[in-house]
């Protein structure tokens, strides 16, 4: 029997996109496994994770995409090249990631004729979408053969919220093998003091976004700081917009020599095993691939309870609906309340810290402290870890595709 054929669908593979690194291992893995992959991107990137299969591009403007009557039309035109390029080569499945690729392979469905297997992965909080692409989803993704979430979270609300009975939960997988290979790596030559000191080390990876909320994190920290010895130091890793505004909050808060915006790096897992403490204060994900990241290389975390990810990966013995008292010391690791979708960049006596601020600097304090109890009992993070790894999903992806 001929190898099933696979389109993956994505808009670009560059390094650095959570989405991008799981769809080159889903894909690659599949091409392992004999399947015919190949990915099919809509934008160029110079610098891409690493596959295994064919790869083309579309190579569409980018800046097209900003102007919204223009991407809508070029939807169209997209899924028809999506359609005739399956036609032509014979494609028996297509799996898209992400909001644009997901509409125009049903698109390609709908208009032309396109008869494959479609299969859509929603990667993040729908609700958190324009209205547009909430009114998209609703129209559009019960057409899918299927509709994969990341989480369980984000399942219910495709089942609540946009009426889908087409929906189940793959979690991201994850190389914990290479992960561990990765840890052993050099740091970047200017981060090694920073990083090889002595002091107490939490660690924040993420883009500089409102998603990932690190302005509450930072006022937490001050906090912290002024509760706690001298050797003591907050690491982040990431870029984005909101880069001078943390760093002028830092600055205003006296915690230059405290907090340290080491941007974009290759590889974050030597950060992490060197680091005491991951902290997580995203205001929403879809899974939080860095969670799992953390727990390879047994670092205790703290994480926000935000929809959707933490619970499901740290506390598998709650349920979605359960009530608890924050903070949370779950099985694989401490939860602390949600943050609101504010932005702000106000010391803390221009506003005193907020409900969910307090509890997550009690539970810092209580991590830096006690060694002994709270640090020994999440620093065995790998075992969790290894529910995600990729043999364990693939054969999820395999069951969807067949």
């Amino acid at each position: 029997m001929a190898a099933k054929k696979i389109l993956l669908l994505i808009n670009k593979l560059e390094l650095g996109g959570g989405a991008e690194r799981i769809i080159s291992e889903l894909g690659s893995k599949l091409h392992e496994k004999n399947y015919d992959v190949t990915f099919m991107t809509f934008y160029d990137s110079e610098n891409t994770y690493e596959y295994k299969g064919e790869k083309i591009s579309l190579n569409e403007n980018l800046f097209l995409n900003y102007i919204p009557i223009i991407n809508i039309l070029k939807s169209f035109d997209i899924a028809n090249k999506i359609s005739n390029h399956c036609e032509k080569n014979e494609i028996d499945i297509i799996i898209s990631f992400l909001a644009k690729p997901n509409i125009t392979a049903i698109l390609s469905k709908i208009f032309s004729d396109n008869s494959r297997k479609i299969i859509v992965s929603v990667r993040n909080n729908p609700l958190k979408k324009s209205l547009t692409n909430q009114i998209l989803m609703k129209e559009l993704f019960g057409k899918a053969n299927k509709v994969v979430s990341l989480s369980k979270h984000i399942e219910l609300i495709l089942k609540e919220d946009f009426s889908l009975k087409n929906t189940t939960t793959i979690y991201n997988m994850q190389n914990i093998k290479n992960f561990k290979k990765l840890s052993s790596e050099e740091l970047v030559d200017e981060h090694k003091k920073i990083m090889n000191s002595k002091s107490f080390k939490f660690i924040n990876i993420g883009g500089l976004h409102e998603q990932k909320g690190q302005w509450y994190l930072v006022r937490s920290f001050k906090k912290v700081v002024e509760n706690s010895e001298n050797n003591i130091k907050l690491i982040i890793l990431g870029e984005g917009k909101l880069r001078n505004d943390l760093k002028n909050l830092i600055e205003k808060l006296g915690l230059k020599k405290k907090v340290f915006l080491l941007g974009n790096v290759n590889n974050v897992f030597p950060y992490i095993r060197k680091s005491d403490c991951f902290v997580f204060s995203s205001l929403y994900e879809g899974f939080g691939n860095v969670l799992t990241e953390a727990l390879s290389q047994n670092t205790p975390i703290i994480s926000t309870d935000c929809v959707s990810g933490p619970r499901e990966i740290l506390c598998p013995e709650l349920s979605l609906q359960d009530d608890i008292e924050y903070p949370y010391f779950g099985e694989y690791g401490i939860l602390t309340k949600n943050f609101e979708p504010r932005i702000f960049f106000k010391s803390l006596n221009e506003k005193p810290l907020t409900d969910s601020e307090t509890i997550l600097v009690d539970a810092m304090i209580k991590m830096y402290e006690n060694k002994k109890k709270i640090r020994r009992k999440y620093s065995d993070g790998l075992e969790r870890a290894k529910d995600f790894d990729v043999d364990k999903i693939i054969t999820q992806w395999e069951e969807v595709i067949s």
